[in-house]
């Protein structure tokens, strides 16, 4: 039996194929993510989500091809983001969580939408949810939409996470798993369920959302042709990171991707000034989003590749601009200059980066570059000491996420600015290594029907979501893998 992995990412979707019986990975490719579309205003950020479906469906009869005993696929995304489908829009519209169309202000008033809706929800309203209102929300992008644009709210209209998008299309089930449907900012974590409430008091009580679900239960089969998929739940990707790490309650987590989280794990649900994710295993994930990460680093990088377009007349790309800078003589010094990376919105403000204290002999690449990871360092710094002060944290920190794995001269920065001496680097793509976790508990769900009697092998059937009985749900004390 083998099981298609796929991670969807803001700049790559990966996708893995996993042999249950070996228990091991035998391939691994990836492919470019569908293109922002083109838009005059910088603040949208959406993609064609069919676009995403066409890549994912190639994957699946590639892999089928290839391995006829092929038997179901997994589902890892970004967060945060929704996919609106309205007839008054072009397609299908994935709004990603890089959005901040909510930050916009109207002429009318003066205040921003994301404003509004602070003034609408406190903290203390939106403590069931795990999340707060922020630019990345889909709750927060969702209402500007309708605002803004003033689509008509009379036609029918489905939001879904971009993983339940993508199942429904595959099939014609509209499912989500718990740990996407949370980041989207109106579902309470406690009881598995959409804050109707909430979406009434935005305007938005009109839309139709997918079932949600905390299990790794068969969502139903994509068939074509001679392909019959089974097709189970799409997880967030940031905790499916973390749950490659093998990380345990008290640990905590620096995930470093195209942006940053600090990540605690708790096995109580205690809100304070962070988010709440649901995670595995009766735990929860302390989460202080929208920390520095490699889109960060690359507002330097392309600079850099301007400079290279506009005087010498032709540029490197970014991944030979990191390459060349990794061998350049050591960064470790600033000569006094000072690097705020704030380039991007931080859990505390909005962008407003900077590089302050140049004289006229400090102003070089190394001392930028350096003086750019020891900030992230202080940023990181300062937010977990923040988080571990909750509790008594004696264990390990690990490193998570392509932008500081692949960064060492970041990992040292961070490292120095923390004081610490032990840190756990994570496998390369340990979303993949969570995946491979859950995917041996999907292939065991697949052994059983609706009775809970274990199936013969020869027998295709899995558990309708809506029809668990008695099964247990997600509960104060967290969800089961």
């Amino acid at each position: 039996m083998k099981f298609i992995m796929v991670d969807i990412g803001s700049t790559f979707i990966k996708a893995g194929l996993f042999d249950v019986g070996l228990k091991k990975q035998i391939e691994k490719t990836k492919y470019p993510t569908p293109p922002r579309k083109a838009n005059h205003d910088s603040s949208y950020y959406e993609n064609d989500a069919m676009e995403v479906v066409g890549i994912v469906k190639g994957i699946i009869h590639d892999c089928c091809r290839k391995h006829p005993d092929t038997t179901g696929i997994l589902f890892s995304t970004q967060q945060h983001g929704c996919v609106v489908c309205h007839p008054e829009l072009e397609g299908d519209t994935y709004i990603s969580w890089q959005d901040t169309r909510c930050l916009k202000r109207r002429e009318s008033s003066g205040y921003s939408y994301i404003e509004e809706l602070k003034a609408r929800f406190s903290r203390e309203m939106m403590e069931p949810n795990g999340v707060y209102i922020k630019p990345a929300l889909a709750l927060c992008n969702l209402y500007t939409l309708f605002e803004e644009q003033g689509l008509s709210r009379k036609c029918e209209t489905h939001v879904h996470t971009l993983g339940s998008y993508i199942i429904e299309k595959l099939t014609g089930n509209g499912i989500c798993h718990i740990t996407n449907a949370a980041p989207m900012g109106f579902a309470n974590i406690l009881d598995n369920t959409w804050r109707t409430d909430m979406l009434e008091q935005a305007g938005l009580g009109f839309i139709k959302l997918p079932a949600i679900t905390s299990h790794m239960e068969c969502c139903g089969y994509y068939q074509e042709g001679d392909v019959r998929l089974g097709v189970f739940p799409d997880v967030g990707d940031v905790q499916t990171s973390v749950y490659g790490t093998d990380a345990v309650t008290g640990d905590l987590i620096i995930n470093i991707g195209t942006s940053g989280q600090l990540i605690y794990i708790t096995d109580r649900y205690v809100p304070g000034n962070y988010e709440i994710r649901p995670f595995y295993e009766n735990n929860y994930c302390n989460v202080i989003s929208c920390m520095p990460g490699g889109r960060n680093f690359d507002v330097q990088i392309d600079y850099i590749r301007d400079i290279g377009r506009q005087i010498f007349g032709s540029s490197l790309n970014r991944e030979e601009i990191w390459n060349r800078l990794h061998h350049m003589e050591p960064w470790h010094d600033t000569q006094g200059l000072e690097v705020d990376c704030g380039f991007y919105e931080l859990p505390d403000r909005l962008a407003d980066g900077s590089i302050r204290h140049i004289n006229h002999d400090n102003l070089k690449l190394k001392n930028v570059m350096w003086a750019t990871a020891l900030d992230f360092g202080r940023k990181y710094r300062e937010f977990a000491d923040y988080l571990s002060g909750q509790e008594a944290r004696k264990k390990t920190i690990y490193f998570t996420g392509g932008a500081i794995l692949k960064n060492r001269k970041l990992q040292e920065a961070i490292q120095q600015e923390l004081e610490i001496q032990e840190i756990v680097c994570a496998a390369d793509d340990e979303v993949f290594r969570g995946m491979q976790k859950l995917v041996l508990k999907c292939a065991e769900r697949m052994d059983w029907d609706e009775t809970g009697n274990q199936r013969g092998a020869g027998s295709n059937r899995c558990i309708p979501v809506g029809n668990r009985g008695s099964e247990p749900t997600a509960s104060d004390a967290g969800i089961r893998a």
